[in-house]
């Protein structure tokens, strides 16, 4: 059981992109994915990960893993549609496998979850907003 708890963590927390881009492709993303966007999510990637970094220094035990993953889903639904929701089936699967392996608890997984949502959605808007406003 652990060792396929060990999929969720070391490929779909790295990887979680790749599943969904076919998906994407396959059925066409409503809008196009231009610079805006993919500025966007470089910003939001990087916004997360700071924040996250800052309640680490302060003590509190936040998953790295479902914080990026969860964000990651949150800006390719703005991104390409809302056929991305699919993806929050793979961050299920992380938050499991992270609690299945022991490595963290289900408050901490969940922690993790909504911090990479209200992050990564926050982060992602705000640089839209600055780049198509700014003009």
């Amino acid at each position: 059981m652990k060792g396929f708890a060990r999929l969720g963590t070391n490929v779909l927390a790295l990887w979680i992109w790749i599943p969904l881009l076919p998906i994407a492709i396959t059925w066409g993303a409503p809008r196009p994915a231009g610079w805006g966007p993919l500025t966007a999510l470089a910003v939001a990637a990087l916004l997360t990960l700071a924040v996250w970094s800052v309640f680490k220094a302060l003590g509190f035990e936040i998953a790295p893993h479902t914080t990026t993953v969860s964000g990651a889903i949150v800006v390719l639904t703005f991104t390409f549609g809302a056929l991305m929701h699919l993806g929050w089936l793979l961050v299920a699967g992380v938050c499991w496998s992270l609690v299945a392996r022991g490595e963290r608890t289900y408050p901490e997984a969940a922690a993790g979850v909504l911090l990479g949502i209200l992050v990564g959605g926050l982060g992602y808007w705000l640089t839209i907003i600055v780049i198509y406003f700014d003009r």
